[in-house]
């Protein structure tokens, strides 16, 4: 099992001819296809509560979530830092009480044997939506910029820095380390992952209803909670 702490800024591209300009100067590393298949519940109760369970790629579980989103649900947050667990399929009977730490956390029943079959079936969840990309990574000496063409959402520009979970680190100063390197883009600025963006387009009633919007959204639709609380963008 990986375990990190994932810092990220995601923007939808608005000039595609910038972020050609703006990509001349990193180093590329890679291209590769990603598809992840997220499961959840029929009523996408997974979803409503901020927590991300799916398959990348075919050869790994992956689960992310914020564990104070999650103890704190009724308090209005951005999915910009969560806690990411990933590991290597098939599952191995060492999996099993370290996934069985995490579902405790997360409310969710514990499985018996590493099998992702069992999980579904206890939990009751179902291959719930699809999310397919092709992904360029660059980087820039300290950060990964990834680029995205997402299947029926668009084109977005991603900067993630991974950290240990015991590392020190001052986030206010990653962040601003990262806005300077799109300042020269037009951007749209996404406070959610693609499985919110792919609610807010295809069921908009659900979307509404998770743990993160776009801030547009919150202002829109939930006036009342993003006046009671802090509402931070990145």
């Amino acid at each position: 099992m990986k375990k990190v702490k994932e810092i990220e800024l995601k923007c939808q591209v608005l000039d595609k001819l910038q972020l050609e300009k703006c990509l001349e100067n990193l180093k590329f590393l890679k291209k590769v296809r990603i598809k992840d298949i997220y499961f959840d519940t029929k009523d996408a109760n997974l979803y409503k509560r901020g927590i991300f369970i799916r398959i990348r790629n075919g050869n790994k579980l992956q689960i992310k979530f914020n564990p104070s989103d999650v103890l704190n649900q009724n308090e209005v947050s951005i999915h910009e830092i969560c806690s990411e667990y990933s590991f290597e399929l098939s599952l191995s009977k060492d999996d099993v009480d370290k996934l069985n730490t995490i579902f405790r956390f997360l409310n969710l029943k514990q499985i018996s044997t590493p099998s992702i079959d069992e999980l579904k079936k206890i939990n009751s969840l179902i291959d719930s939506i699809i999310i397919d990309k092709e992904r360029k990574v660059f980087t820039n000496g300290k950060f990964l910029i990834v680029v995205d063409n997402v299947k029926e959402l668009g084109t977005f520009i991603e900067i993630e820095a991974k950290v240990e979970k015991n590392e020190n680190i001052n986030i206010n100063t990653i962040k601003n380390e990262m806005l300077k390197i799109i300042e020269s883009l037009r951007v749209r600025k996404i406070t959610t992952g693609y499985n919110e963006l792919w609610w807010r387009k295809y069921n908009f009633e659900i979307y509404l209803q998770g743990r993160y919007l776009l801030e547009e959204d919150y202002k829109k639709w939930k006036k009342s909670e993003s006046k009671k609380h802090n509402f931070h963008s990145f």
